[in-house]
């Protein structure tokens, strides 16, 4: 489970702690904070919309205090925004959502066997500013791809147990490695010495985890003007 999914559950539901979702919190404390936060805005929205309504005061039929008025209407803006953060943490709007849903609209990346040639991968990686140490040999699909507003490489490369697929997003930061899986995919996001990189698979053959931190180690970035 990723950060996105585990915020999406526990903004659904603060108090519903499913197995994979208490998993998670176990060893990410960001979402940890996340959870307090959402049950103790979930605990103040409930006691703000459950306080019962001053009877004595509706028989006198005294005015309305105006700021019983503005709390109401802060209660509403309120839930909301928790709506609308919950919104924006929907897994269509994930980064990793989004890179597999790219690699779908690219479906003949994964049919590819002959090595692209060392030119053709250098033009693609210096549309972005990459440099590789990895062989070319390994490299059977290189494609620069416009995602999520910048020109990125989009690579296949063979591997002992199948092909996988690297995304280089030089402007898409992550703090920690988050996994993935979707449409029959695989997948796991590091960070990177800029932005990120992406992997993925086909039903887990591949092995991820090698995988990037050989493209850690071996991917270089280089200045550009954006």
């Amino acid at each position: 489970m990723i950060c996105e999914d585990a915020r999406l559950r526990i903004g659904a539901a603060p108090g519903d702690v499913p197995q994979e979702l208490a998993e998670h919190l176990e060893g990410c404390d960001d979402c940890g904070a996340w959870q307090r936060a959402m049950r103790s805005f979930e605990a103040d929205l409930r006691r703000a919309l459950q306080e019962p309504p001053d009877i004595s005061r509706l028989r006198t039929r005294r005015p309305r205090p105006v700021w019983r008025g503005w709390a109401l209407a802060a209660s509403v803006v309120l839930a909301s925004c928790a709506a609308l953060a919950v919104w924006l943490l929907l897994p269509g709007e994930t980064l990793a959502h989004q890179v597999v849903v790219h690699v779908q609209g690219e479906p003949q990346s994964w049919l590819a066997t002959e090595q692209v040639s060392a030119a053709g991968i250098q033009q693609v990686l210096r549309k972005s500013g990459v440099q590789l140490d990895l062989t070319s040999e390994r490299i059977v699909y290189a494609q620069s791809c416009w995602f999520r507003g910048h020109y990125v490489p989009h690579l296949v490369l063979e591997t002992a147990r199948g092909p996988a697929t690297v995304m280089l997003l030089r402007h898409e930061p992550v703090s920690h490695r988050e996994t993935f899986s979707e449409a029959g995919m695989t997948g796991i996001i590091v960070p990177a010495e800029q932005g990120s990189i992406a992997l993925l698979s086909r039903g887990g053959g591949a092995d991820l985890t090698a995988l990037a931190g050989e493209m850690q180690r071996d991917t270089h970035w280089m200045a550009v003007s954006d």
